[in-house]
């Protein structure tokens, strides 16, 4: 079976549709659970997104909840990425090292989930430690080529129907670079915006847990549910009624392809005819080496967390581990605090750039997911929106002649997670009506 036979086949129930099928009583929880199971058993043999399927757990669990309609998330069938802790299902890290770990509780992230109503119905495959060792998963929409990583399970099962919603996580581009391959939304909220608590730690200064869906309101359905500090959240920002874009080509960080470039014009020329405002946007002389700066923090910070998670066991992990580690080790202090103090330089443009257009319109990868098993792409394009923890999303706005997705990257001029996915809503709506 092909990959684009693969998205033909897949389960269409939105998140928000099989809640509500659930919360009304027109479909019962086992049966959205079983679905997804079928599903599963179905296509991933084929796809590999699942590193283990909790079939049991989750089938016991839906009895459970079909006589207790509760929760923002009632009855959703959910996939967690395998470096977040689950009681009842192994987490191995994506690495030989924890084949066998069992973790004794939940992260406080998949205790949101089952308290809201949600079903893990298994863990997606991860690369190793989170980082670039590929995994053995292959992309729904051409099984030849990769879905991209590190959240390589969750982007793959969400693109192929086996759950609506799944978690992921980003410290480079890890959630919205396999989105874009794999032709759905990968949402990275602000950094922060939920708790980290037993995830695998990469870096403190960049991880943060994403969200993958097939619509944008899925996105709000799950934010809303495990947005761990509500009422730290900043007010509101006043919405004018025309909506301003700015256009950002990324192209001093580096080259995307055709592709990409005619993905971005073409929904900026969408949404421009839709009433928004459209603008090209130069890029500021402080975001120059943004992805510069990532790569230096992000590899001190992994060597340091790796070194003192495996001890001497860390000359096992992979080579191409193992090079981001040898890299930190080598970084001068000088030079990971100058990183630090060029993110605030550009923070500093924040506010009067949220005060000239409500989101930036850039590339979420070079190209198309590239062929072959080997290489999970290259996250550049990625990197400063995670360094700066502004919110961030793949919109699946495009596709090739040949149906292979171009992701178009959005991200938000501040930190108004809730603004954000509205904006995504709208966008949806305006891409939706153009088909």
């Amino acid at each position: 079976m092909t990959g684009r036979a693969m998205l033909a086949a897949r389960n269409e129930l939105t998140g928000a549709q099989a809640v509500a099928a659930a919360t009304t009583g027109e479909r019962s929880v086992s049966d959205l659970v079983a679905a997804s199971l079928d599903r599963i058993r179905a296509a991933d043999e084929a796809i590999g997104a699942f590193r283990v399927v909790g079939e049991e757990a989750a089938i016991r669990r839906a009895k459970e909840l079909d006589d207790r309609a509760a929760g923002l998330l009632y009855g959703l069938a959910v996939g967690v990425k395998d470096v977040i802790d689950t009681a009842d299902l192994p987490t191995g890290y994506g690495s030989p090292l924890y084949s066998d770990h069992q973790p004794a509780v939940d992260a406080a992230v998949v205790r949101s989930l089952r308290q809201a109503g949600a079903v893990v119905v298994g863990k997606t495959e991860s690369t190793e430690f989170a980082m670039f060792q590929p995994t053995r998963t292959r992309n729904p929409a051409d099984l030849d080529r990769t879905p991209g990583g590190s959240s390589s399970g969750s982007a793959a099962a969400v693109a192929a129907g086996m759950v609506p919603v799944a978690l992921g996580t980003q410290t480079a581009g890890s959630v919205v670079r396999p989105a874009a391959y794999c032709g759905i939304y990968g949402f990275k909220p602000t950094r922060g915006w939920t708790s980290t608590k037993g995830v695998w730690q990469l870096s403190g200064q960049l991880d943060t847990l994403g969200i993958f869906a097939r619509s944008a309101a899925d996105l709000g359905l799950a934010y809303r549910a495990l947005h761990a500090a509500p009422g730290h959240a900043p007010p509101p920002r006043a919405r004018p009624a025309r909506r301003t874009i700015a256009v950002l080509s990324g192209e001093e960080w580096a080259a995307p392809d055709a592709d990409v470039r005619d993905a971005l014009r073409a929904v900026a020329d969408m949404l421009a005819r839709a009433g928004w405002d459209v603008l090209e946007m130069a890029m500021p002389p402080s975001w120059l080496r943004l992805p510069e700066h990532h790569e230096t923090i992000m590899a001190v910070e992994v060597a340091r967390s790796l070194h003192q998670a495996l001890g001497p066991q860390v000359r096992q992990i992979s080579e191409s581990a193992l090079a981001i580690v040898e890299h930190g080790d080598r970084c001068p202090a000088r030079d990971y605090l100058a990183a630090l103090e060029a993110r605030e330089a550009a923070l500093a443009i924040l506010q009067p750039l949220a005060g000239a257009a409500d989101l930036l319109f850039t590339p979420s990868a070079l190209g198309v997911a590239p062929e072959g098993l080997d290489f999970t792409g290259d996250p550049v394009l990625c990197r400063p929106w995670t360094l700066l923890g502004l919110p961030a999303a793949n919109v699946p706005a495009w596709r090739r002649s040949d149906a292979l997705p171009v992701g178009v990257q959005a991200v938000s001029a501040s930190h108004d997670d809730l603004g954000f996915i509205r904006d995504l809503v709208s966008i949806e709506t305006v891409l939706t009506e153009r088909e």
